[in-house]
């Protein structure tokens, strides 16, 4: 029961995880041959995908989920953090602010590239059509990268880092949003798509 529990919990964070690798591949013409945004048998997915032109969409391919999971999740506790949280407190939270809570965690707690996404950006590179000298400037620019997410990865294996960076984009994400939202130059872009008349 724990483990069905447990894999119910991570689903959202996950499909949001491979999803971003798809919409990525779209951008960047990657073609997918092949994907699953969730097997519950393994509470895991995948996005196949053949190596586009340039090193660098290869690499932001495979780093979307933090980019897209750590913007979703603060977007998903949005209204409850803002509208409730930040206001009233506990006492108003309703059982949906509380699921939007939970998904916003789940989706944040995915946000860490995995380790095999780590892999690709580090054979990426071995891949790629640049000369030999491009290849070791680009290993030598990619391994804190590569470094980074293996030691997030181990931090979350054993320190559960991937919990606390969930919890804080679910908690202060929606804050760091208000604060973009309400930037001169962002309102005015706001602004400028509401009088536009079609």
């Amino acid at each position: 029961m724990k483990a069905i529990l447990r894999s119910i919990f991570h689903m959202p964070g996950i499909i949001v995880h491979e999803l971003s690798h798809h919409l990525f591949c779209i951008i960047f013409g990657a073609k997918v041959t092949d994907f699953c945004y969730y097997n519950f048998r393994e509470s895991s997915g995948y996005v196949h995908y053949l190596r586009p032109k340039h090193l660098y969409q290869d690499v932001l391919i495979s780093i979307a989920p933090f980019f897209l999971n750590s913007l979703l999740s603060g977007l998903v506790a949005y209204p409850t953090v803002i509208n409730k949280l930040s206001i009233t407190g506990l006492e108003s939270l309703i059982w949906q602010d509380i699921l939007r809570i939970i998904i916003s965690i789940s989706i944040g707690i995915n946000a860490i590239p995995s380790k095999k996404d780590g892999l690709n950006v580090w054979n990426s590179v071995r891949d790629s059509n640049i000369n030999f000298l491009f290849k070791l400037l680009a290993r030598l620019l990619l391994a804190p990268l590569v470094f980074l997410i293996y030691l997030l990865n181990y931090g979350s294996a054993y320190f559960k880092i991937n919990i606390f960076y969930g919890i804080c984009t679910c908690l202060i994400g929606p804050k760091f949003i208000e604060d973009v939202i309400y930037l001169d130059i962002v309102q005015e872009f706001i602004d400028g798509f509401q009088n536009l008349k079609f």
